[in-house]
């Protein structure tokens, strides 16, 4: 019987470069996974140090000046190019580390690697981590790592072959601190620019009208009755999301909103000031965001969707958020528990996140995964 650890490469260039939820998923998972004894894992990154199972590797940045105007030349992405720009380097750590699994959520990287397979020369299979999600059909695909039930179900529902579908949900890490008392939140708060006098309700997130729906936000927000909370925005910003800002200080006034990017350790500092949290999103891949809420202990309202109210479980508050008005009722009735709420209520969303998607509970099942794929026959694969 072989001893043989299972080699699996992580691969995400936007780890340093970008701070969406699959960047921030591929960097915990690494880290948390890598502490399993059968699983021998490598990382690679788009930037970083170089250490003995992490490495950074050349490509063309997103976030750069050459990869959009290389997009605009190819009538692409500029995360395209920059997958396309990652290849050479990948190929080399392919054939140093000959890898079973080639894990990744990025498709224009994986068929790039399964069309040179064979070139390349060494066996390794991709498990793609959809996230994203992508949609059937999966014909270009080895693997299928399916984050949600209700993406794996519809791959199903369409004839895909269940062997190449893999359910295990994302992973995060949950915090050990204790929930800050009143004086630490206050503290806190006057740190980050927060108001100390009112309610602070958080939406973290793409700042943009298009999937996050922050304009969405800030109506249902400015629809409360007076004195209304402080709307504070979080997430990675362009071009479009200077029409967001610009709504929000209009309709709430400087006072009772703002807008930034910050890092992620930053993040977790607002999500401990806040007192509510809200996604307008009515479709999401999987949400991190509703968790990390949950695990700082916040009430967190989402949309009814099949995917959102898997992420929340019972821990989390859902309605119809496609509805003008919704969201006001569902915060109107949060802000007027607040001074009810008590710690055990926080802590039990904590625990609920950490029952469900906390790292320590799910490595086993992320062992069978990369096992599964790494020894499973693929019949559908014609290369």
């Amino acid at each position: 019987m072989s001893t043989e650890r299972t080699r699996v490469l992580f691969t995400c260039t936007g780890v340093g470069l970008f701070n969406r939820g699959i960047e921030t998923y591929f960097r915990e998972a690494f880290d948390a996974l890598r502490a399993i004894p059968e699983i021998e894992t490598r990382l690679l990154t788009g930037v970083g140090t170089n250490s003995g199972n992490e490495r950074p590797i050349p490509c063309l940045a997103r976030t750069g000046c050459v990869a959009p105007l290389v997009g605009k030349f190819t009538g692409r992405s500029a995360y395209a190019v920059e997958q396309w720009s990652s290849l050479p380097a990948v190929i080399v750590e392919i054939r140093r580390f000959r890898p079973h699994i080639v894990f990744t959520s990025e498709a224009n990287l994986m068929f790039l690697l399964r069309r040179f397979r064979r070139r390349i020369g060494i066996p390794f299979r991709v498990l793609f981590s959809n996230g994203g999600p992508c949609h059937p059909p999966f014909d270009r695909h080895d693997f299928v790592h399916q984050v949600a039930p209700f993406y794996r179900d519809e791959a199903f529902a369409t004839g895909e072959p269940q062997a190449k579908h893999l359910f295990v949900p994302y992973g995060i890490n949950v915090p050990t601190t204790e929930f800050p008392e009143l004086e630490e939140r206050k503290a806190l708060r006057r740190s980050l620019g927060l108001p100390v006098d009112r309610p602070v309700v958080l939406s973290v997130g793409w700042v943009a009208r298009e999937h996050k729906r922050m304009d969405y936000v800030i109506k249902e927000v400015a629809s409360l009755p007076q004195p209304r909370p402080f709307l504070q925005l979080l997430g990675a910003m362009d071009d479009g999301s200077r029409g967001i800002v610009s709504l929000g200080r209009e309709t709430l006034g400087p006072d009772h909103f703002g807008a930034a990017s910050v890092s992620p350790a930053k993040v977790a500092d607002y999500y401990r000031a806040a007192d509510v949290f809200v996604l307008g999103s009515l479709v999401e891949g999987f949400g991190r965001v509703y968790l990390e809420a949950l695990s700082h202990g916040l009430p967190t309202i989402g949309h009814r969707h099949p995917v959102i109210e898997y992420v929340l479980g019972g821990a989390g508050i859902v309605g119809d958020l496609s509805r003008d008005g919704q969201l006001t009722a569902l915060l109107e009735r949060e802000l007027a528990h607040l001074s009810l709420a008590t710690p055990v209520e926080a802590l039990a969303r904590r625990e609920s996140v950490r029952e469900r998607f906390g790292w320590e509970a799910l490595r086993p099942a992320y062992r069978e995964m990369f096992e599964t794929a790494a020894s499973a026959p693929m019949p559908w694969v014609s290369c």
